[in-house]
């Protein structure tokens, strides 16, 4: 039984929601195949999408792996077989972006099958009413100390004008006065110090997409482990729109644990 079916509603008919999905994922083995609630993980990524693709959107899973070219067919989810040399999800996503006439490439990554799908809305449409942004992507507002001390919760510096002056995976900005406080062992007046935790899901239009994977890895790219930093440090504009829809990715064991506990009576 196929998840798609052709819909007359046209709203993001100029979109493809490209999914990359590596089997090899180091800190979790064979990801996008793992159990979550009854079905693979890429399965349920697919699934919470399935209203932007009724709207018009096209969606494709872009993976290194026959297996789950396999599993996204038992399930009637389009996917493609890319370059095996690809270092980056990104890569994966300008592959199958060649193969659509779109004009527009939403990534969503292979581990987020808790996305909302409004924030998602409000990315696409904020990116294509900006012409000027070269990519954008979702920030959530944050007090949470432990999301901002932790590496693998990734923080935004945002501009007054909305636009990206740095992406971290460093508690930035430095809250000096609440971190003299903490090492005091005082507490801080809430709400306490904000910080824009950054939701790696990103909008490009193709033409972009194919450009940043020309650029290459940047110093600070490599520094970090963030792809987003090449596009700043080769001046490029990223717009950071903001959701109150925060949401959990898989990138450990424990995160797939808090994700199957959703799914628990």
């Amino acid at each position: 039984m196929l998840i798609y079916q052709h819909s007359e509603s046209h709203v993001y008919h100029d979109w493809l929601i490209a999914i990359p999905a590596r089997l090899g994922s180091e800190r979790l083995p064979r990801k996008p195949l793992v159990d979550l609630g009854g079905l693979p993980l890429i399965v349920r990524v697919a699934q919470n999408l399935r209203s932007l693709v009724a709207q018009g959107a096209a969606l494709v899973v872009a993976t290194d792996a026959i297996e789950v070219l396999d599993v996204c067919a038992q399930h009637g989810i389009e996917a493609r077989i890319t370059a095996p040399e690809h270092q980056s999800g990104t890569d994966r996503c300008a592959e199958v972006g060649r193969a659509f006439d779109r004009t527009h490439i939403l990534n969503v990554q292979g581990d987020e099958p808790f996305v909302a799908v409004a924030a998602l809305e409000s990315l696409m449409q904020a990116y294509a009413a900006r012409p000027d942004a070269d990519m954008a992507t979702l920030v959530s507002a944050t007090t949470d100390l432990r999301i901002a001390s932790n590496p693998n919760a990734v923080k935004a510096v945002r501009a007054r004008d909305g636009y990206a002056l740095y992406f971290s995976r460093a508690p930035v900005p430095y809250d000096r006065t609440a971190q003299s406080l903490l090492a005091r062992g005082q507490a801080l007046a809430p709400p306490g110090p904000q910080f824009w935790h950054h939701m790696g899901v990103y909008a490009y239009r193709l033409s972009r997409l194919e450009d940043f994977v020309r650029l290459g890895p940047s110093p600070l790219e490599e520094i970090e482990k963030l792809e987003q930093l090449r596009a700043l440090e080769a001046g490029w504009r990223i717009w950071l729109e903001p959701t109150a829809h925060s949401h959990l990715g898989i990138d450990t064991p424990s995160d797939l644990e808090a994700a199957r506990a959703r799914f628990r009576p």
